[in-house]
């Protein structure tokens, strides 16, 4: 299919949309995938349209690899469907894009390639740095300036495979050496995992004063609300996926840095309001591009 060239205002790279106003996606087990998709579409509709394109919108055929119903442990709450459906419900202009689920697809070049109908100019074609940024609806966000809530999850609990060693830096004690701090410091710790409902996942994101976790699950959530957040692993793709958060790669110090204990011992003094700056930065960055006018 012909691709016309756009280039990310974000971080200023080329990357080429399809003129059909279709696009393919693989699916996966991972909520983090389908939001990352999800993102990059809308994203790239939107500076199709601002080129002077008519696009009334995109259709994202979503292929499945498994059948509707599936349920890829016996304890998940929902489908990966159901969670899809439900958290694009709150998506800024969501009816640009209309996601088609195709189920139990035979589609093998999507499966290989992960996307059609969208990729970088140059480099690696499935790395989408920058494009995938997009937000919820402005009515969706929680004023919560004033809240004692951090949201965490770890890559040990609940989790029907292990997760990649870059996601598993922090061992269990590091973790609970963080868990620590934060509860001296007074605050309310929530632990989401695989297993919670994504209603309840997207409420506690929302009226959190900040997260902190290993890069998948629910941090698409956190990013497309803006919040403020520390990522912990030792991968680039980290800043993909949370660009307006703060990211340590090891317990101990890398490079002559501080680490996320000292990070977080130090939230009185000024780390806070560095958090809140990274994630208002990124919101400026996506209300001004939008053009939004009612905040």
């Amino acid at each position: 299919m012909p691709l016309q060239e756009y280039v990310d205002p974000w971080k200023g790279l080329p990357f080429l949309f399809t003129d059909s106003n279709t696009v393919d996606w693989k699916g996966t087990i991972g909520v983090g995938d389908i939001l990352f998709g999800l993102n990059t579409v809308h994203m790239l509709t939107h500076l199709a349209r601002k080129s002077g394109r008519d696009v009334p919108f995109t259709t994202m055929n979503v292929h499945w690899y498994h059948g509707e119903d599936h349920l890829h442990h016996f304890e998940d709450p929902e489908t990966i469907i159901e969670r899809t459906d439900y958290i694009h419900s709150f998506y800024h202009d969501k009816e640009s894009v209309k996601i088609n689920h195709i189920f139990n697809s035979t589609d093998n070049e999507v499966s290989r390639l992960r996307h059609r109908g969208l990729q970088r100019k140059s480099g690696a074609r499935d790395v989408l740095d920058g494009i995938p940024s997009w937000m919820f609806r402005r009515d969706c966000w929680h004023d919560s300036s004033e809240s004692k809530k951090v949201v965490f999850w770890r890559p040990f609990v609940l989790n029907a495979e292990i997760p990649r060693g870059w996601k598993r830096t922090f061992q269990p004690e590091d973790w609970e050496r963080i868990l620590d701090i934060l509860r001296d410091k007074g605050y309310e710790l929530i632990e989401l995992s695989y297993r919670t409902p994504v209603r309840e996942a997207f409420y506690h994101i929302n009226t959190c004063r900040f997260g902190i976790f290993y890069d998948g699950m629910w941090q698409y959530i956190a990013k497309n609300l803006c919040k403020p957040v520390v990522a912990l692993g030792d991968n680039g793709i980290i800043h993909i996926h949370n660009p307006q958060g703060v990211n340590f790669k090891l317990p101990k110090a890398d490079g002559g840095g501080g680490t996320v204990f000292s990070y977080l011992e130090g939230l009185d003094r000024g780390n806070q309001d560095h958090m809140d700056r990274r994630a208002e930065k990124y919101r400026k960055f996506i209300l001004n591009e939008l053009q939004v006018e009612d905040i």
